[in-house]
C-alpha cells in the first residue's frame, strides 16, 4: 500500500503520527467521522486561510479511491482518483469552512484514513484521524483555540479507542 513519500513531510512521523513542533502545544479537537471533517472556530478558519496550507494522507492507503453516486433519476456518476503521496496545496476556497474542506478532501484524498495539514512555514500541523473522531493540533499558543475538546463519544467508546486517545495524550503531553 502506498504511503506518503519519506521526504514529503516537513515533520517526522513516528507510529503514524507527526513529531511535535518545538515550542508548540498539542491539543485534541473533536472531528466528524469523515476525512477532512474539521470543526474549527470561525477565527481559526480565517487564520489558516491567510497562508498556503498543505495536505497529505499519512496512513497506509490504497493507490486510488473512488465512488459511484446514483442521482434521483437513476443515472450514475463515477469518480475515481489517485491518492497523492506528495503534499497538495489546499485551495483557499476549501479553507473557508468545514464543509468546504471536507468536500475538497473527499475529491483529493478520499473519505477515510489519516490526514495531515500544515502551513508553508511548518510552524503548526493538524493531524486528523476520523476513526477516533479527533484531530491533534500542534501549534503556537496564539494560532488555535487553547485547550482540548471533550470527546463526545468517550463514555460510549470502546476500550481500545479510549486507550489510543490516552496514548496520544501521554505522547504529546496534551493540553486539556
Amino acid at each position: 500500500m502506498p504511503r506518503a513519500e519519506p521526504d514529503a513531510l516537513p515533520f517526522a512521523l513516528r507510529d503514524g503520527w507527526p513529531e511535535a513542533v518545538p515550542d508548540c502545544r498539542v491539543t485534541i479537537r473533536e472531528t466528524g467521522i469523515a476525512l477532512g471533517s474539521l470543526m474549527l472556530d470561525d477565527h481559526e478558519w480565517l487564520t489558516i486561510s491567510q497562508v498556503p496550507v498543505f495536505s497529505l494522507r499519512i496512513d497506509d492507503h490504497p493507490a486510488a479511491d473512488g465512488w459511484t453516486t446514483t442521482d434521483p433519476d437513476g443515472t450514475q456518476t463515477s469518480r475515481f482518483f489517485v491518492i497523492p503521496v506528495r503534499p497538495v496545496t489546499v485551495p483557499v476556497h476549501a479553507l473557508a469552512h468545514g464543509r468546504a474542506l471536507e468536500e475538497w478532501v473527499w475529491e483529493v484524498h478520499g473519505a477515510v484514513g489519516r490526514l495531515m495539514l500544515w502551513d508553508a512555514s511548518a510552524s503548526w500541523w493538524l493531524a486528523q484521524d476520523p476513526d477516533l473522531e479527533l484531530a491533534l493540533v500542534c501549534a503556537p499558543d496564539s494560532k488555535f483555540r487553547a485547550g482540548s475538546d471533550d470527546l463526545s463519544w468517550w463514555s460510549i467508546g470502546s476500550n481500545q479507542g479510549r486507550q489510543k486517545v490516552d496514548d496520544l495524550r501521554a505522547r504529546y503531553a496534551v493540553v486539556t
